[in-house]
């Protein structure tokens, strides 16, 4: 017997902006960071970056051109997650003024419209991840992964390159009547050799100490 498919991402969210801005998949406000008495991320690249260039391509990898319009600045800060509260990670998100920079990431967040990076460190770079869109395929599931690179680049310049692939994989079944699509079983389903769909780099300067 065939059960209708029920699109259950936990903490996952959907702006039309996603595909531009490289969305995070935190959905609900962090615990706070070490501003609060938390733990805090281990990285040396806590601060406020002037955004360079910001391009992409929604149809491929190849040949990013510019996104208008370019945000302004970017904040690295650290977060903490309501569903890892003894751990800290490194949190992205764009910001207008130095001053409304900082003052969101003594509020730590966690990234709703930004970057999320939970593995990694400053020397061999960060990475994170995003859905950013889901649907049916057939009786199986799909979703668009966005993997997130960050890597600080020679001086006080940071990169960060968003890729979109699609995942398919078969839905879990739940409480023996729905099936459901779950957010770790489109992350297991991530491998080297899925296509690239869409591609967002940005390059950004160090500017200011939070």
């Amino acid at each position: 017997m065939n059960h209708p498919v029920t699109y259950y991402f936990t903490k996952t969210f959907f702006f039309a902006t996603c595909l531009v801005l490289g969305c995070s998949s935190g959905g609900t406000l962090g615990c706070g960071s070490s501003s609060s008495g938390g733990p805090a991320v281990d990285s040396d690249l806590l601060g406020v970056y002037q955004i360079d260039t910001y391009q992409g391509n929604q149809a491929g990898c190849d040949q990013p051109t510019d996104i208008d319009p370019t945000p302004q600045r970017l904040v690295l800060y650290s977060f903490v997650s309501n569903d890892s509260p003894d751990d800290a990670f490194l949190g992205g998100i764009f910001c207008s003024e130095v001053v409304d920079c900082r003052d969101a990431a003594r509020q730590a967040p966690e990234p709703l419209i930004g970057y999320s990076f939970r593995t990694g460190d400053d020397a061999s770079g960060w990475t994170g991840f995003a859905i950013a869109a889901t649907g049916a395929a057939n009786d199986q599931c799909r979703a668009d992964v966005q993997l997130h690179t960050l890597t600080a680049a020679s001086g006080n310049k940071i990169d960060i390159e968003t890729r979109t692939v699609e995942t398919v994989f078969p839905p879990v079944a739940m409480d023996g009547s729905e099936v459901t699509c779950r957010n770790a079983d489109a992350l297991a389903a991530v491998t080297g050799d899925l296509p690239c769909k869409a591609i967002i780099v940005l390059n950004a300067t160090f500017e200011a100490s939070l």
